[in-house]
């Protein structure tokens, strides 16, 4: 069967344009027709044979992709430039793979894009150039994204404290430690006053200057207070060296992996009246520890003061209260059907009755 003339020039012109992935394949009879007009461009040269270019073939795609619902304001294309090396070099393309970014209206004389080539990098390279928003879908984070707009409000609030690492999205060393960053921002996540935080740095240049920040990634804590003065985090880079960077900083009890330490929720003050509570022999001696510890859970600022006075009045109903209740919330804990929030309620609950095991002794950070 024989095709019409407008039949091949429509399959022709459908072959420039359409790319199973939104890439634009270019050649030297379509380049100067869609390069340099009303769209923006980044352009990679590349050669079939190159391994960094089939490596960078499945991300490029992706990028594609996110920018799909734009094409009529930035084209993302690629030129074999093996096949048509004049094209190559024309642009003074001397390796593979190479990337040039083309602006309106511009076609001689692009930039070479020399910064990362992971897909983040990418997208943020043309999110800057254009203005123009990716819709790649992101994966939710516990990390708190800040920007010139909200840093202030977040990381100078005086009720919070506040760990932010400033970063570039080119930047190795913060591609290295982001999946550990993410795993202290969940670790966190339930403590409301101790932020995790980080910012690009690269998109919000005033704040960064503002702190002095010369290199990636720099972490700095913002503590409370009214009047905050940052301190520059100098610790190693694990999870562990975080948590006992915030434990100690933000007066936390926070294990790897986001569990409560048994110090967590316990008052040294009420521990110390817990262990004379399973001391006290008589009735009237039980009765005095009660009020002693209703008055000074009174006084008290946590929350959880108060379970202390519970846990001695079902204890005087029923003497082995303790053990069947840590059971109990253990089982729950265990059960994996609770929230976060919950676990961290019932192992709170857990290091309370702890101190009124017979055994316990007090000791002097009891006391």
């Amino acid at each position: 069967m024989k095709l019409s003339f407008l039949t091949i020039l429509l399959l022709l012109i459908v072959s420039c344009f359409a790319s199973e992935n939104n890439v634009l394949d270019l050649t030297p009879t379509n380049f100067d027709q869609l390069v340099g007009k009303d769209k923006f461009a980044l352009v990679e040269f590349f050669a079939p044979w190159c391994g960094h270019c089939k490596k960078l073939a499945p991300v490029y795609e992706q990028l594609a992709d996110s920018f799909s619902h734009a094409k009529d304001q930035v084209i993302i294309a690629k030129v074999d430039a093996d096949n048509h090396k004049d094209l190559g070099n024309r642009f003074g393309v001397g390796g593979y793979p190479t990337l040039k970014w083309f602006n309106k209206g511009v076609i001689d004389n692009p930039d070479e894009y020399d910064k990362g080539r992971d897909l983040e990098s990418l997208i943020s390279f043309v999110e800057e150039k254009t203005g123009v928003r990716s819709r790649v879908k992101k994966p939710t984070s516990s990390v708190t994204e800040l920007t010139s707009r909200n840093f202030d409000e977040i990381a100078l609030d005086p009720k919070k404290n506040a760990l932010v690492e400033f970063y570039a999205p080119w930047c190795g060393h913060c591609k290295n430690l982001a999946p550990t960053y993410e795993k202290v921002a969940q670790d966190y996540a339930q403590e409301s006053d101790c932020i995790v935080a980080n910012m690009d740095a690269t998109k919000n240049e005033p704040v960064a200057k503002r702190y002095d920040v010369r290199g990636f990634p720099t972490i700095k804590f913002f503590p409370k207070g009214e009047n905050k003065t940052t301190i520059d985090y100098q610790g190693g880079r694990t999870e562990q060296d975080f948590i006992y960077f915030l434990n100690k900083n933000c007066g936390t009890h926070r294990l790897v992996g986001g569990g409560l330490s048994e110090e967590a929720g316990r008052v040294p003050e009420l521990d110390a009246l817990a262990v004379k509570f399973t001391n006290a022999i008589t009735q009237k001696e039980i009765d005095l520890v009660i009020a002693e510890t209703k008055d000074a859970a009174e006084k008290s600022d946590s929350k959880f003061a108060l379970y202390y006075v519970k846990v001695m009045e079902k204890i005087k109903d029923k003497n082995n209260y303790v053990d069947n209740e840590i059971a109990r919330l253990d089982k729950i804990i265990k059960s994996g059907t609770i929230s976060a929030s919950k676990i961290d309620d019932f192992t709170i609950r857990k290091n309370i009755l702890t101190n009124f095991h017979k055994n316990k002794v007090i000791t002097h950070q009891d006391l």
